[in-house]
């Protein structure tokens, strides 16, 4: 409760000299003595170092056929073995990383943004603006997100430019719904009413009194959608409708695995195993920065 109080503080006063700093302080302090914050954390850094270091690691190829090798088991020469195009399992998956966080981070990115600004102006204004966006918002959240993205992602065609928008179409609700919701509650606080009577212009009130203290269930709803980015990318991969070889992808690996699972299973074994730690690692993330920014969005997800 303490430091809820604390955090409410340093949102209402974001704008004064080393408030934003403190907060961040705070947050970390708060999330290194939470385990599924240290141990999410540890997860998902340890995937983005590798998938940022990829050029310069010494590994094959990932695109490039050695008929003469394929389909060999783990050893020390390939640490996943080779598929059957003879090509490096560990390269594959350690550059398919880079598509898939790639991929999430940007319609998470492009999600938020959209959702931040309709659900903002829908609870900040309500009345009739409110009407017609609340009702676009539950339009779309009727429909799950994946459903969703295969739809706009086959009407699109194959592309990672066009997963990017599929995912980003179809989980914007969620923000919008979320940002709605608290925006609903903020503008009804003492110090929005004081600065509308000293004067201030709905932008200003916005963004600078009402969105801040809104920052930290969208930092957890995020968090969260991250990880469910990266599943959808990697089920439209899957169903071909996602990234197209011969860019490694997780989800594409593991559709041309099944093929060769009672030969060669460890073509689609290591990048579901990598595929299931980076998706735990983000749940676990967020779910750790719920409990440490917002208990109550508890049961938010869709």
């Amino acid at each position: 409760m303490r430091f809820r109080k604390a955090l409410n503080d340093r949102l209402l006063s974001w704008k004064m000299s080393g408030g934003a700093k403190q907060l961040v302080v705070e947050i970390v302090e708060r999330g290194s003595k939470n385990n599924m914050v240290v141990v999410g954390t540890t997860i998902i850094v340890t995937i983005i170092a590798l998938a940022l270091l990829a050029p310069v690691l010494p590994m094959a190829d990932p695109t490039m056929f050695v008929p003469e090798e394929k389909l060999q088991p783990p050893s020390t020469d390939h640490w996943f073995g080779t598929d059957e195009l003879g090509r490096d399992v560990f390269s594959r998956v350690i550059w398919g990383s880079r598509v898939s966080l790639t991929v999430a981070t940007l319609a998470i990115f492009f999600s938020l943004i959209i959702g931040v600004m309709l659900g903002l102006t829908a609870g900040y204004f309500g009345r009739y603006v409110d009407y017609i966006i609340a009702g676009t918002i539950d339009l779309f959240w009727t429909f799950p997100a994946f459903l969703l993205a295969l739809a706009f992602a086959a009407a699109l065609g194959p592309s990672l430019m066009n997963v990017i928008l599929a995912i980003s179409i179809s989980y914007w609700a969620g923000f919008a719904r979320l940002m709605r919701g608290q925006a609903l509650s903020v503008r009804e606080r003492l110090f929005v009413e004081s600065s509308r009577a000293l004067g201030a212009r709905h932008p200003r009130i916005m963004f600078s009194h009402v969105l801040p203290n809104c920052i930290a269930p969208l930092i957890v709803w995020a968090s969260i959608g991250v990880a469910d980015a990266i599943t959808i990318e990697s089920s439209l991969s899957f169903l071909g409708v996602g990234t197209q070889p011969p860019t490694p992808s997780w989800g594409y690996m593991l559709f041309r695995g099944m093929t060769y699972l009672s030969e060669a299973p460890w073509i689609s074994t290591f990048p579901g195993l990598v595929l299931l730690l980076t998706i735990l690692g983000f749940n676990l993330l967020g779910d750790g920065l719920r409990d440490v920014l917002d208990p109550r969005m508890k049961g938010m997800r869709r």
